[in-house]
């Protein structure tokens, strides 16, 4: 549940809409795709809304950006037959808007397009009417450039024939704010969107929406760290915090940075779990950018002493490698259990982010809310892991990190395969560094047997 991939999730969306996307056979002709109109997005995430939203029939178009926020009082504010009629799938900062015409209105409903959007079915999308400022006439493609001007109803179904809008109908957004410290000078550190309430298209734009406003804001080919620490409000379940970073050199941050990020993974695996539908009620994200290469190498790891009393702690020296510093060592101490006297502990020292914490494979949101957060260490730091003789497991949300003898068997049961997931015991002990740390080590302490 928790290894939400975008891309995959498209790929599976792609496969299932093709054979109703798909030219008749022995002919030339090709399907009619709705062309999206993207305002206020850069290159990487136009080839980004390419690559994901491409096989779904859709056709994404860099055009002028437009808004039905704040409309004007002189907007029409009803359908009519011919009209243009506009998608909003995210507004605000950027935009991103499939644009038709309305075929037919009838009362409160109205037909539009004359083909599926993404024939996805039922929806709930929100809807606008729209305004044509050119149509491009084209033997290859003609599509035409337009803006929404005044929200008005609800995508309600995409059938293969046309899509049907409830002009009295109201489709779930939710707001989305990106701030941007760091960077003097910069025009624009404060982007604010609304972006329609769907279980692929959310995840999707909000990797959009916080890449491009990253890459507009902090394009700079030098050294760079940057933090971006998300508060994801979801209804009924609170607000969790989820952070995302990365640092390097020479190349600027764009959205494919955002494509796998926590935060965008955390999204889809609520919007798509198995348990029960999830409201997304606002994201707020804060990126601190530094621009210094706030990253060490652990360039190799020493015990202090090779043999220790049991319960005495091993300490460790670090030699680690900043970027255009001098080499540094930090000696750390981690707690040697007295009940691994007579033997030798191997200590495994990797980064805080690549270490996953142990837990139970959530059985509905409430769990899923929970592990989120708490899937990995703390980013910033080295984490000192051993083995222990005994087993822990894990069962409906809870983790028992050691078991006592014998009790595996009693866990196994023979008439019921709904057991607990057992692992071997180990200890984690994670130590600040207040810088992320690259490469990994192995280190080795013996622990003198207590004589009695």
């Amino acid at each position: 549940v928790d290894a939400y991939d975008l891309a995959g999730h498209a790929g599976q969306i792609a496969a299932r809409v093709a054979p109703a996307l798909a030219p008749p056979e022995a002919t030339s002709l090709a399907r009619a795709s709705t062309p999206v109109m993207l305002g206020g997005l850069g290159g990487t995430s136009l080839r980004i809304a390419s690559d994901l939203l491409g096989p779904m029939g859709l056709e994404p178009m860099q055009a002028g950006g437009g808004s039905s926020a704040n409309p004007d009082p002189g907007a029409p504010a009803k359908y009519v037959d011919g009209g243009a009629i506009g998608v909003e799938l995210v507004r605000g900062d950027i935009s991103a808007m499939g644009i038709g015409t309305v075929t037919r209105v009838s009362g409160d409903k109205l037909v539009a397009f004359g083909h599926p959007m993404m024939n996805g079915g039922v929806t709930n999308l929100p809807t606008a009417i729209a305004q044509v400022h050119w149509i491009l006439a084209s033997q290859n493609r003609s599509f035409k450039i337009g803006e929404a001007v005044r929200t008005v109803g609800s995508l309600v179904n995409d059938r293969q024939a046309a899509i049907v809008v409830d002009s009295a109908a109201k489709a779930p957004v939710f707001p989305m704010r990106v701030q941007i410290d760091g960077v003097n000078g910069a025009p624009h550190p404060t982007w604010n969107v609304e972006v329609a309430h769907d279980q692929f298209l959310a995840p999707s734009f909000v990797s959009m929406a916080l890449g491009n406003a990253v890459e507009a804001t902090t394009a700079e080919r030098r050294d760079m760290t940057w933090r971006a620490v998300s508060q994801l409000k979801i209804g009924r379940y609170g607000t969790i915090s989820l952070v995302d970073f990365g640092a390097g050199n020479g190349a600027p941050l764009t959205a494919d940075d955002f494509v796998r990020s926590r935060i965008v993974r955390s999204m889809g695996a609520l919007l798509n779990n198995p348990w029960e539908e999830v409201a997304i009620e606002r994201v707020d994200t804060r990126v601190k950018v530094t621009f210094d290469r706030e990253v060490v190498l652990l360039r190799g790891a020493k015990v202090l002493e090779p043999e220790i009393d049991a319960g005495a702690p091993a300490r460790i020296r670090l030699d680690l490698q900043p970027h255009q510093g001098p080499l540094e060592s930090r000696v750390i101490e981690v707690p040697i259990p007295r009940e691994l006297a007579g033997g030798q502990v191997d200590i495994e020292l990797s980064p805080g982010y690549e270490v996953e914490r142990p837990m139970a494979t959530p059985n509905n949101v409430a769990e899923l809310v929970a592990m989120l957060p708490l899937q990995n260490h703390d980013a910033e730091s080295v984490v000192a892991t051993f083995k222990l003789r005994e087993n822990g497991a894990a069962y409906r949300g809870k983790v028992a990190s050691r078991l006592p003898p014998g009790a595996m068997d009693t866990l196994r049961p023979s008439s019921d395969s709904d057991a607990p997931e057992t692992f071997g015991a180990q200890v984690q002990v994670p130590i600040s560094l207040k810088r992320f740390m690259v490469g990994k080590d192995t280190v080795s302490v013996k622990v003198r047997p207590i004589l009695r």
